[in-house]
C-alpha cells in the first residue's frame, strides 16, 4: 500500500523577527523631522527630499505625516493628495529618492546608489510584496503601489533604465473608502532570471494616471514574502525508512534559520505534527534528513511541510510517496538488497560494486567497494543520518538514507 504525501513548506527565525532580506524601517515607526514640513519615516523619503535642490524642494507641498492610527506599533504613514503652485500633487513616499525639476515631465524616482538612506540592497528574490492599508479616495481614485528589483541604475518610470530591471510589482486598492486596517499581497512579475542589486518602491496617496485632491491612505509593516521550494531526494519512502528534504528559498536568511519538517495526520492535519527532521542554516538552499515513523499508518491525505516562526517564507508543495515495506530494500535494478542491523549495513550484490558514506551535509566520511554476494559496511553512529551511495560498472546506482 501507498500513503501520497504533499509536502508544503514555509520557514521561521527562531531568534528574531525576520529570516530574510527586507525594508529598512518597513513599519515606519521611525522618523526624521517630526512636526516639520520635511517629516519623513528613516530610510524613505518624499518630494521635500528630492535631488531638485533648496528652491524646488521649498516650493513643493508636504506630501507624507506621520500617523498615530497604527496597524501594530505607535505609527503608520499618512500620504494626501493636495493642491500646490504646480497642480495636483499626489501622496508621494519612496525608499529611493525623488528627482525633481520645474518640468514636471521629467521627474522620477530612483535608487540613490551613494547614500544609504535613499537607497535598498536586494540580491535575494521575494515572492510577493505585503502590507496593511486604510484608504479615504476622492471621487474614482485609489491607493497605488509600484516596486522594481533592478540591476545597476534602477527609475520609476523608467526613463531609459528597462534593461537594468529584473521584475516589478504593481498593486492597486479598491476605489471605496477603506476604514479599518486591511492585509494587501501582489507578487512580483519576473522578467528575467538574473540576480538583483537593489529593490525600489514607490508609494502614493492615490491613482499615479491622475489623483484627487482630498485623497488619502495610510500603510503600515510593509514585508516581502519568500517562497521555499521542496524536492524529496527519494521517491518513495516506507514507514521507519528515512530520505532527504531538499529545499530552495528566493532569499538568503540574514541570520540563522531553523527549519523543521513536520508530517501530518493521515487527514493532513497538522493540529498535533510529528517533526520528522530539522536543521539550523544561514544558506538559502539545503538539505533536511528525515525519518518517517514507523508506525504510520497507510492513508492518502498525508502532507509534509517545513515550519519556522516568520510568517515571511510562504510553502510551496510537493509530493512523496511513502510506501509500506518488509523493512528489506530490494533494489533490483541495481542487483543490490540491503537492511540495517545495529550500525551495520548488510548488503547483497549481484555484481562488483563501488560505495561511499555521506554525511547529511556532504561529507564524505567513507569509501570501499562491494563484491558480489554478502558485504557489512558499518556506519559510525555519531555521523547521524548519512547517504549510502552504490553503484557498479553496468552503469546504474542506487542511493539510501540511513539512520542510525
Amino acid at each position: 500500500m501507498r500513503v501520497l504525501t504533499g509536502c508544503f513548506l514555509a520557514a521561521r527565525l527562531t531568534a528574531t523577527a525576520y529570516a530574510q532580506p527586507q525594508f529598512e524601517n518597513a513599519s515606519f515607526e521611525a522618523w526624521n523631522n517630526v512636526g516639520q514640513a520635511t517629516e519623513e519615516p528613516v530610510d524613505w523619503s518624499s518630494l521635500k527630499t528630492s535631488d531638485g535642490g533648496i528652491i524646488i524642494n521649498s516650493l513643493v507641498p508636504q506630501l507624507c505625516w506621520r500617523s498615530t492610527d497604527a496597524h501594530s506599533g505607535s505609527y503608520s504613514v499618512n500620504l494626501r493628495t493636495v493642491n500646490s503652485a504646480a497642480g495636483t500633487a499626489n501622496g508621494l513616499l519612496t525608499n529611493g529618492r525623488v528627482h525633481a525639476e520645474l518640468n514636471i515631465s521629467n521627474s522620477y524616482m530612483f535608487t540613490d546608489q551613494g547614500d544609504g538612506q535613499w537607497n535598498t540592497p536586494m540580491g535575494s528574490r521575494p515572492d510577493s510584496l505585503v502590507g496593511w492599508y486604510k484608504s479615504s479616495p476622492t471621487g474614482t481614485d485609489r491607493a497605488n503601489i509600484g516596486g522594481l528589483l533592478h540591476v545597476d541604475e534602477g527609475r520609476l518610470p523608467a526613463f531609459g533604465t528597462e534593461a537594468n530591471w529584473v521584475a516589478g510589482v504593481s498593486w492597486k486598492g479598491p476605489f471605496a473608502q477603506v476604514g479599518t486596517w486591511t492585509r494587501f499581497s501582489k507578487e512580483f512579475t519576473y522578467i528575467n532570471g538574473n540576480a538583483p542589486e537593489w529593490i525600489l518602491m514607490i508609494l502614493t496617496a492615490g491613482d499615479s494616471a491622475g489623483s484627487q485632491v482630498g485623497t488619502q491612505v495610510w500603510y503600515d509593516d510593509l514585508a516581502l514574502i519568500y517562497n521555499v521550494h521542496c524536492m524529496p531526494a527519494a521517491q518513495s519512502v516506507s514507514p521507519g525508512g528515512s530520505f532527504f528534504v531538499d529545499y530552495s528559498t528566493g532569499g538568503t536568511p540574514v541570520n540563522a534559520v531553523n527549519f523543521s519538517v513536520e508530517l501530518s495526520d493521515a487527514n493532513g492535519d497538522f493540529s498535533a505534527p510529528a517533526v520528522i527532521g530539522e536543521i539550523t542554516s544561514t544558506t538559502a538552499t539545503g538539505s533536511i534528513a528525515c525519518a518517517i515513523p514507523a508506525q504510520t499508518v497507510a492513508g492518502n491525505g498525508y502532507q509534509v511541510r517545513v515550519v519556522g516562526g516568520s510568517p515571511y517564507y510562504a510553502p510551496v508543495g510537493c509530493d512523496l510517496v511513502v510506501e509500506l515495506g518488509t523493512g528489506v530494500d530490494e533494489l533490483s535494478r541495481t542487483g543490490v538488497s540491503m537492511h540495517m542491523v545495529g550500525g551495520m549495513v548488510l548488503v547483497q550484490a549481484s555484481w562488483p560494486s563501488a560505495f561511499e558514506v555521506l554525511t547529511s551535509d556532504g561529507r564524505l566520511v567513507r569509501t570501499g567497494s562491494l563484491r558480489p554476494g554478502a558485504n557489512q559496511i558499518g556506519i559510525d553512529a555519531s555521523c547521524g543520518m548519512v547517504l549510502l551511495r552504490i553503484w557498479n560498472d553496468r552503469g546504474v546506482e542506487c542511493r539510501r538514507f540511513i539512520s542510525n
